[in-house]
């Protein structure tokens, strides 16, 4: 609908001797309203007899002075400037000339003398943007374009995107008919499958790795729980502390040595091999073989490993007391130490320092002193933080006074020496101090090497039952 009237409908407003509103017309600054009337203006207008509605964001707009320019010339019509309060927006509004209401506001019926249907008009305060009231253009020239293609859009992968692609240029090129690989063609199509694939790829990965519930890559869901300060450990292998018992003094190379954990279950009596056994790397490929071994090397493995035989098993020193023990939470200890040559008392046996780990090991039964009762949770291993020399005069004996940290205090009492058996004969040696420490990793470091496979027997075929 348009903000004029035809002319016919103008005749017939005329010829009924009935006024109304023709156009609106906004001034610049949007604050001036231009109304042209299908006549001569009424007299006795006023602000109050002007009504503004519609608006999106600036509405309750209001006219605040009125001026009539009335024309000599009875062909010609009448104009009404209205002086609003503010703008309004881009949106349509609707001016209405209408009578007042008992309490002199604008009201909604028709002011006096004007025509029912042309007593409003739809007016915008921006009429160079865009309206759905604006006249549709008239149609140009018509052009045939093809119909817009079908697309499967769950084609998502090589396979699929190709098919696409080669199905669609049957439509638009349907004498391109060569489906050679080494054709130019081809290999446009098969190159945009290859990237319509990476990309889907891509994006279903990054929807995946978007929320943590669906997270499959451990940097995701790390990155997602460190929203919340949650730190992630980066985990680690099974490890353990293994004590090595040697029977002189050596040192082995890094590389030259592991560890096994043999599962004696799955062998029989005569190939179990006895605890602390060194096998050579075809008896451990063997029990490798047999799935009976797991492998441990040493977690630092670019340092020498220096035995020696009196780190083997050490004594704890007593200081002659008859029941002794490490109360719970003890990081101190007094070892018992030897001289190399007893004539000249210089050199020590024990050459432990600080940083070294010492596995202390309940080897007896505190109640009974034999070592079938002991109890295989006692043991903890602890790191030396200092050692100290030391002389018990009383009795001549060299000692070794080691400390640990606070982190590695004892979990649980240890008995030294104690009273018992049937006879509550003293009972030394209960707990011993072993050296020779290494800490293990499980695995095993790849050699680059091809494996070795075992090629099962040829079945044997059995004899056809034919004549």
């Amino acid at each position: 609908m348009t903000t004029g009237t035809t002319a016919s409908r103008r005749g017939k407003v005329r010829a009924a001797q009935l006024n109304g509103v023709d156009t609106v017309e906004t001034g610049d600054d949007g604050l001036l309203l231009t109304v042209t009337f299908l006549g001569k203006a009424p007299h006795g207008l006023g602000p109050d007899n002007v009504r503004i509605d519609g608006g999106r964001r600036v509405t309750g707009i209001t006219a605040v002075d009125l001026s009539v320019e009335r024309e000599e010339d009875p062909e010609l019509d009448d104009r009404l400037y209205v002086t609003l309060d503010k703008a309004g927006d881009t949106s349509r509004y609707r001016l209405s000339l209408v009578e007042t209401d008992p309490y002199g506001r604008p009201g909604t019926e028709p002011h006096r003398g004007f025509d029912q249907r042309y007593h409003s008009v739809t007016f915008s305060f921006r009429p160079d943007c865009p309206t759905p009231f604006d006249c549709k253009d008239e149609d140009g020239p018509q052009t045939d374009f093809p119909a817009a293609p079908v697309i499967d859009y769950t084609a998502r992968d090589y396979e699929t995107i190709r098919k696409l692609l080669l199905d669609r240029l049957a439509l638009t090129t349907p004498d391109w008919a060569e489906r050679n690989p080494a054709d130019l063609g081809m290999t446009l199509v098969e190159l945009l499958a290859h990237t319509g694939d990476q990309i889907s790829y891509h994006q279903d990965a990054v929807a995946t790795e978007a929320y943590l519930d669906t997270a499959r890559r451990r940097v995701s869901v790390r990155r997602h729980v460190k929203l919340i300060d949650y730190a992630m450990h980066d985990g680690c292998n099974a490890r353990a502390y293994v004590t090595v018992q040697t029977a002189q003094d050596q040192t082995l190379a890094p590389g030259t040595f592991r560890f096994a954990s043999v599962d004696v279950r799955s062998l029989d009596p005569h190939d179990r091999p006895e605890p602390g056994t060194v096998i050579d790397e075809a008896d451990l490929g063997d029990l490798d073989e047999r799935g009976s071994v797991e492998v441990f090397e040493p977690v630092v493995a670019t340092d020498p490993l220096k035995l020696r035989v009196a780190h083997n098993a050490i004594r704890l020193w007593t200081w002659a007391g008859e029941v002794c023990t490490l109360p719970q939470g003890a990081t101190a200890a007094t070892l018992r130490d030897a001289w190399v040559d007893a004539e000249t008392c210089r050199e020590r046996r024990l050459a432990l320092r600080p940083g070294d780990v010492l596995v202390l090991e309940e080897v007896k039964g505190p109640r009974t002193g034999t070592p079938g009762d002991a109890d295989p949770a006692h043991r903890q291993a602890v790191r030396i933080t200092s050692v100290t020399p030391g002389l018990d005069r009383i009795e001549d004996q060299p000692v070794l006074e080691v400390t640990w940290a606070a982190e590695d205090a004892l979990r649980f009492p240890l008995c030294l020496t104690t009273r018992g058996g049937r006879d509550c004969l003293p009972v030394e040696d209960v707990t011993l101090a072993r050296g020779n420490v290494v800490l293990a990793d499980h695995g095993r470091t790849p050699t680059g090497l091809p494996e070795t496979v075992t090629v099962p027997p040829v079945p044997a075929a059995t004899a056809p039952c034919d004549p």
